[in-house]
């Protein structure tokens, strides 16, 4: 066990290190985001999260709903919406409304890896420029392991954006992320981006998310008849 994280975590580390070095040069900037939060459990297996947000890089501040409906153990379907409030330097804020539907298929490998693959429909509504629709796609890899007794987990994806707009390749995200289940109030997730776009150049991004997960407590939860 022991032997086997530590061979996992030195390669979510190699493969993070190796892109943060090799574009190292290239960055335009960086952004961060802290997210707080809780999830419940609703009706028929369901989950709804729900995060209040703040990047420190981009004066930024969000509200962001992610609901998931579990159609089987292989297929889940999430409809969600953010809402971003950004300060500029000159006091006015933007404010933007985002909405989203995904369909994410998880296929089970060996010794608790699987893939994932989600498919998005990615709209934002803009204040003080036009509209933008994207559809997304994120494939990549999860593996699942105890730290200490304690459920974690490790992924890998590659992420491209396709403009409905104009058809064009926009963005490109590879993405690399970790959680563990601290306690059984608390969960916390780590995840680096960097990212391609044609139009705001390269950018690594991160984010911490915490969740506090009220279905450990029975809130919500539908009785058992």
């Amino acid at each position: 066990m022991i032997k086997q994280l530590g061979n996992t975590l030195l390669l979510w580390a190699c493969i993070l290190i190796g892109i943060s070095k090799s574009n190292a040069q290239d960055v335009d900037g960086k952004t961060s985001f802290i997210l707080t939060g809780v999830s419940t459990d609703i009706p028929k297996n369901h989950k709804l999260a729900l995060y209040g947000a703040y990047s420190p890089t981009d004066n930024t501040t969000a509200f962001v709903v992610w609901p998931t409906l579990k159609v089987n153990k292989y297929l889940s379907f999430t409809p969600g919406y953010t809402f971003l409030d950004t300060k500029t330097d000159n006091g006015s804020h933007l404010i933007e409304n985002q909405i989203l539907a995904s369909g994410t298929v998880t296929i089970p490998l060996w010794d608790k890896w699987a893939i994932t693959d989600r498919n998005m429909y990615f709209h934002r509504f803009r204040k003080d420029a036009g509209d933008l629709s994207f559809y997304r796609n994120r494939l990549g890899v999860t593996h699942r392991f105890q730290v200490a007794k304690k459920q974690a987990s490790a992924s890998l994806y590659n992420e491209f954006f396709l403009n409905l707009d104009n058809g064009s390749l926009s963005r490109n995200r590879i993405i690399v992320s970790g959680d563990i289940k601290l306690t059984k109030w608390l969960t916390t997730q780590v995840m680096y981006m960097y990212q391609t776009d044609k139009v705001l150049g390269n950018r690594q991004l991160a984010f911490l998310i915490i969740t506090v997960p009220l279905e450990n407590y029975g809130l919500f939860n539908k009785k058992n008849k």
